[in-house]
């Protein structure tokens, strides 16, 4: 089953609304529509994954007179690279899709101009989605998503086995070679879930990867080669796949009526929880624009179309969710975490030292 070409993470499940290129879509944003920006657009570079929620792209239009044109490639580790190499000659006005711990990478080349949107400063954000320092007052955050091992429930009935309960358990023989993931290097989830094993055993975690890839650990550069050819639900022979824990309510949405139920179930605690920021690119051509899309992908339009669009949760409290997400998204009470600050400041060495265990 292939549903998910349709979604990706993050992270990040979302869905596919670009290629490595150039998707055109109508826009979104705040205020009255101004006159002078009529016929223009406000280009939002960010992963292949991402899909932009087109009716408050349609709103934004509306109020500022700017199209959103969508510039998509790669996983988010990729696109935040790509950015850095282009730093101050961006190809578009908006970056979306850096997460918290990925952030800091954006002060190596000076990449963003100062700005976060007033819905942070006033409180309608929570304060403890705002990033420490100097990162605080480039990125906003936008929507958040916990990265999980999940399990196909149906292949582990099928076979007795009960399916695995923590990062521990993932090294056991019973799971030998049922187990996918995505690389730290070029992938969002693939990072998270690096921290996630870090943030359970700081000391201990290369000896863990070791013992992963002793047990047949697959590793992948993307979410979308990792669960839509290697997981079982979509066809592939891995069980068990770091994804998100909205991944359940996106097989129900894109069964098209075939399952009232999903068929995989989150790890619970394994999960990781990851928040997506946006920024405006030093160099920007449309900077008034960049900066009115990055307020409006906090209003009520554009938050409240993100469960069911990119499959992720939306950080304006009291947003509604639809049923999907309030029955079939787990939500865990307790999630890994390390400060972004401490995995700035270790990330490199992390991801380096996890290359000579597992490549």
């Amino acid at each position: 089953m292939r549903m998910f070409r349709l979604v990706a993470a993050l992270v990040g499940a979302l869905v596919v609304v670009g290629t490595a290129g150039l998707v055109a879509a109508c826009g979104g944003g705040t205020g009255d529509a101004v006159p002078d920006s009529a016929g223009r657009e406000v280009v939002l570079v960010t992963y292949e994954s991402f899909a932009l929620p087109e009716r408050a792209a349609a709103e934004f239009e509306r109020r500022t007179g700017r199209r959103i044109r969508v510039v998509a490639s790669g996983d988010s580790g990729s696109v935040l690279a790509a950015a850095l190499l282009r730093a101050g000659a961006p190809d578009g006005d908006v970056l979306f899709g850096v997460d918290d711990a990925s952030a800091s990478r954006v002060l190596s080349e000076d990449l963003l101009e100062p700005f976060v949107a007033p819905q942070v400063a006033d409180g309608t954000v929570p304060e403890s989605l705002r990033l420490p320092g100097e990162l605080g007052e480039l990125l906003t955050p936008i929507d958040t998503g916990d990265v999980c091992v999940i399990a196909d429930r149906e292949w582990f009935t099928g076979r007795g086995l009960a399916v695995p309960s923590t990062y521990e358990q993932l090294t056991d023989p019973a799971y030998r070679d049922l187990l996918v993931v995505q690389s730290p290097v070029t992938s969002s989830p693939g990072l998270a879930f690096l921290v996630g094993s870090i943030a359970t055993d700081e000391a201990g975690w290369p000896e863990y990867w070791s013992r992963l890839v002793d047990n047949g650990v697959r590793v992948r550069p993307s979410w979308d080669d990792a669960y839509n050819n290697d997981y079982t639900v979509s066809g592939g022979d891995r069980p068990l796949v770091v994804s998100y824990a909205s991944s359940p309510p996106a097989e129900v949405v894109f069964s098209e009526g075939t399952r009232s139920e999903p068929a995989s179930e989150v790890v619970a605690d394994t999960c990781v929880r990851q928040v997506e920021y946006a920024g405006v690119l030093r160099g920007a051509p449309d900077p008034e624009g960049a900066r009115q899309l990055v307020e409006f992908m906090l209003s009520p339009e554009w938050q409240s179309e993100l469960p069911l669009t990119n499959f992720v949760q939306p950080v304006v409290p009291g947003t509604p969710l639809p049923p999907e997400f309030e029955r079939f998204a787990a939500r865990p009470e307790t999630v890994l975490s390390l400060p972004a600050d401490r995995v700035g400041a270790s990330r490199e060495e992390w991801v380096e030292q996890w290359r000579t265990i597992v490549e």
